[in-house]
């Protein structure tokens, strides 16, 4: 918006020399010059007004914020709101610079480890007085030394929807283990001649999520794995010792060609793409997904499931409460934008995030919202509360250990490395981060 408005405002001066050059050779008159709105064919509405405009930034695609940035201009409708999509992989290290340098945007999107280190630091605002509404679990996650420094977005889950007619005419339910996962997909890949799954992992995080998927269900619930999390963010614990045998395990998911090196390079639109014209029998997403498979292709029947997990009979969903909305404490319209903030902690500012996550669920008090049938799969998983966010107790630094988890994962289904070197790079990077406490 900045860009262009620069440009606008180049072609005006440019534009004004022209004028007055044509002035001083009697071949123009200041009566008959038309007003450069109308000659650059713009409008006065067209030019960034850093008064009137709202700038967000955050890491969902700027898809996933429609009704966001709809129920923000409705209630706010004197001002511009302008929304900014970067990538997990740069976010936290942009936003900490920004925001330590006082230019950053007025809302910005926070995971847990982020609200407590900018809390702490000053750079975002509290916004305790507005968030009572929320339960325990939002206010744990977005909460130091008792304040809580942004509003909670609604939950978010990686889960599997599968095309319910394809698993129809194969006429075998989705297993919940993992080895009959890995069993079902090559029998369907050979006796349906389609591809089991479609997944966008240009975008590290599906993996991370995957990979902790399986984690949980084979060792961080073990005796042993409990407290994997609270030593890793003190510098005792491997994932080289300690993770290597479940990862050579998860690599089954690349050896069966679930996971393929073309995935590496695919985004998320084109697996959508891919999943619903009908060339695999499943897409492995978040919940937020929904909206766009829909759109894609309005009559797909779907269904969902968590991912398999170590136990037959189970699944297991990977997320919760994590992210949320803060304020840019020394933003120049902090008091307008603390109050569009607090708005998303009533029942309608929720209702317009579940609108673009629909699958989710809000964290407000007693409030829920009533998701479509596609998601009852997701149900028995939900109410028998296995639901993980282990990177949660990977301390302040643990978002940053969930990239690393995720890219080198990356590597090891693009044939780049094998798992040995992938963990090893793991730990090394890992103990660089905690260095620098």
């Amino acid at each position: 918006m900045q860009k262009r408005f620069l440009s606008v405002l180049l072609s005006i001066m440019l534009l004004s020399q022209s004028v007055l050059s044509g002035c001083g050779s009697g071949e123009a008159h200041s009566d008959n010059v038309v007003p450069d709105e109308e000659v650059l064919n713009i409008s006065k509405e067209d030019i960034f007004d850093p008064e009137k405009t709202v700038t967000i930034l955050g890491w969902l695609e700027e898809v996933y914020t429609r009704n966001l940035l709809a129920y923000l201009a409705e209630k706010y409708p004197e001002y511009k709101f302008e929304y900014k999509y970067i990538g997990k992989r740069s976010y936290e290290s942009i936003i900490n610079t920004e925001l330590a340098s006082r230019e950053a945007n007025d809302i910005v999107m926070v995971n847990p480890g982020m609200a407590r280190i900018l809390g702490g630091n000053g750079y975002i605002a509290d916004m305790s007085a507005y968030c009572d509404v929320f339960n325990d679990d939002a206010k744990r996650a977005f909460s130091l030394e008792g304040r809580m420094y942004a509003v909670p977005n609604t939950s978010e889950y990686q889960c599997i929807f599968y095309n319910r007619d394809i698993v129809e005419k194969f006429g075998r339910t989705l297993p919940f283990q993992f080895r009959d996962f890995l069993k079902y997909c090559d029998d369907a890949c050979e006796q349906m001649e389609v591809r089991a799954l479609s997944c966008g992992i240009k975008d590290a995080d599906k993996l991370s999520d995957n990979a902790l998927a399986f984690l949980e269900a084979n060792y961080f619930n073990t005796d042993e794995g409990r407290d994997f999390g609270k030593r890793l963010s003190e510098g005792n614990a491997s994932f080289g010792k300690e993770l290597q045998p479940y990862l050579f395990q998860w690599k089954e998911l690349v050896n069966h060609k679930i996971f393929t090196r073309e995935m590496c390079i695919m985004d998320t639109e084109a697996a959508i793409d891919e999943f619903a014209s009908g060339q695999t029998i499943m897409y492995m997403g978040f919940v937020e997904d929904y909206n766009r498979i829909i759109e894609k292709r309005p009559n797909m029947r779907l269904g969902t499931t968590g991912v398999p997990g170590a136990v037959k009979g189970t699944a297991i969903l990977i997320g919760g409460c994590n992210s949320a909305f803060a304020v840019n404490a020394y933003g120049m319209k902090k008091d307008v934008v603390v109050e569009m903030v607090a708005n998303l902690a009533s029942e309608d500012g929720q209702r317009a995030l579940w609108r673009d996550r629909i699958g989710s669920q809000t964290y407000l008090k007693n409030v829920k919202f009533d998701n479509p049938p596609v998601f009852d799969g997701l149900s028995p998983t939900i109410s028998a509360h296995r639901v993980y966010m282990p990177v949660s107790e990977w301390g302040e630094y643990g978002s940053q250990m969930y990239e690393i988890l995720g890219r080198e994962l990356q590597k090891v289904v693009s044939g780049e490395r094998n798992v040995d070197i992938a963990v090893q790079v793991m730990d090394y990077e890992v103990e660089q981060i905690l260095k620098k406490k």
